[in-house]
């Protein structure tokens, strides 16, 4: 017995440490490297590589402790393989290393059912992104038109359908709750197209839960968000008229995640960083303002972080005075922002390993060599951490304008107090160091000179 007991806890202890594996085969795909990558909203982080041997086959080995979620295999091409992870084992194979290439679920029930659904996602949609032009242009009163409406119902019906069934048979996977969240919403087929749209708009959130956690674990939602903040973009719309639907379509957005703490936490987030990237100050603004963080109960971690990126946004808003600064420069002098006399004066942080940077000193040479009488001041503050690049640099550009290095990298204390995620990043001040601008390139910056 004493045998026994020692085989069965052995066995198990092999069980409790046992491997998920991930088995594809990528045709076309020889000899390459493979990529796992941990989707989360717009994040997407690599977790395992693998390399395809001459047959495209490849194989990747996880803990039974590996986060649950939306994961994609990366080739080296770009071609992007959407898998759920849920504790099992996986195995596929593509017939291609291309965009359109069909996947083939070998082993995996939640992929079994996910690619289900979205194989007859995408036949179905393609096949009403064909016939929405009959629907637009086609005279109303045609058989033709009217076999068209009755082909475009099925088309919607049998998609809704199926992916109901999926979810309802299937209620304890990942897929059920993720395939819920990214139905369509379809409208009529025969009413106006803005009467469509504005269903669309109306109905969009009706069958996401925003207290379903599980969605975090994917870009299931993020992707829905985008697409429904596109809804409300119209030709002939000025910028500003643009900015003001968007900010309705925000507002609504987080009105329906503020069911859920960690949802409006990671909704928040999300529209931050997307609004950062593009260059949306007023969306920024708009939500630094407007969300409803301290009214929620439980002081998180995120929370705290989020509550602080709003300030800062705050503090750094278009309108608002730039923070005081003091340093030395490369040369040793002290420079003190608010000591700096110039009309105009712009900001740049960079580094001298940035091609973006490097690539924006001939044009910022141009505006500083012309207007260099008093009108213009550029201050460039490095984020390096070793001045010896910098400086070989700064003198074979001629770079004579005030140049600044904390050799801090981005923990430098100028670098945290203007917020820098990235570089290059720009502030145009004026000459009572006001924040008037922040272009996220040339072409903005002379505009904003002007």
């Amino acid at each position: 017995m004493k045998y026994l007991l020692t085989l069965v806890f052995l066995l198990n202890g092999i069980v409790a440490f046992s491997q998920n594996t991930i088995n594809g085969t990528i045709s076309g795909l020889p000899n390459e490297d493979v990529y796992l990558l941990r989707v989360v909203g717009d994040n997407q982080k690599i977790v395992d590589t693998a390399f395809a041997d001459m047959t495209g086959s490849f194989e990747m080995e996880l803990q039974r402790d590996f986060p649950t979620g939306l994961y994609a295999i990366v080739s080296g091409k770009g071609n992007i393989i959407e898998l759920i992870f849920n504790n099992e084992n996986i195995r596929f194979v593509t017939g291609g290393n291309t965009p359109d290439a069909q996947v083939q679920i070998i082993e995996s029930i939640e992929n079994l059912i996910y690619y289900d659904y979205l194989s007859i996602k995408g036949t179905n949609l393609y096949k009403l992104d064909l016939l929405e032009p009959v629907l637009q242009y086609y005279p109303k009163d045609d058989d033709f038109y009217i076999e068209t409406v009755v082909k475009v119902r099925h088309l919607q019906k049998q998609l809704i359908e199926r992916a109901n069934q999926l979810v309802a048979e299937n209620p304890n996977t990942l897929a059920s709750h993720f395939i819920r969240a990214d139905k369509p919403v379809f409208a009529e087929p025969e009413i106006d197209p803005d009467l469509k749209k504005q269903y669309i708009i109306q109905h969009y959130f009706d069958e996401i839960d925003f207290t379903d956690s599980l969605l975090m674990r994917s870009n299931i939602l993020t992707s829905r968000i985008v697409k429904y903040l596109s809804l409300y973009q119209e030709q002939g719309l000025t910028q500003e008229e643009l900015e003001g639907r968007l900010l309705v379509a925000v507002d609504t957005v987080l009105e329906k995640a503020f069911v859920d703490q960690k949802m409006y936490e990671h909704i928040i987030n999300f529209l931050i960083g997307g609004f950062e990237a593009i260059g949306f100050e007023r969306g920024l603004e708009h939500i630094a303002n407007q969300n409803m963080l301290n009214e929620l109960c439980v002081n998180t971690e995120r929370k705290a972080e989020l509550e602080n990126k709003m300030e800062l946004i705050k503090k750094l808003a278009i309108g608002q005075p730039a923070p005081d600064f003091e340093a030395n420069d490369l040369n040793g002098n002290q420079v003190k922002l608010s000591n700096i006399s110039a009309k105009k004066m712009i900001l740049f942080f960079w580094a001298s390993w940035c091609p973006h940077c490097e690539n924006m000193l001939p044009e910022l040479l141009k505006m500083y060599d012309a207007e260099n009488t008093g009108n213009i001041q550029i201050v460039a503050i490095s984020i390096d951490e070793s001045d010896e690049d910098l400086k070989k640099l700064i003198a074979e550009n001629k770079l004579d304008w005030i140049n600044i290095a904390e050799l801090k990298g981005w923990d430098g204390p100028i670098v945290e107090e203007y917020g820098i995620v990235a570089t290059p990043t720009l502030f145009v001040l004026d000459e009572n160091k006001v924040i008037i601008a922040k272009p996220g390139n040339i072409k903005e910056l002379k505009k904003s000179l002007k």
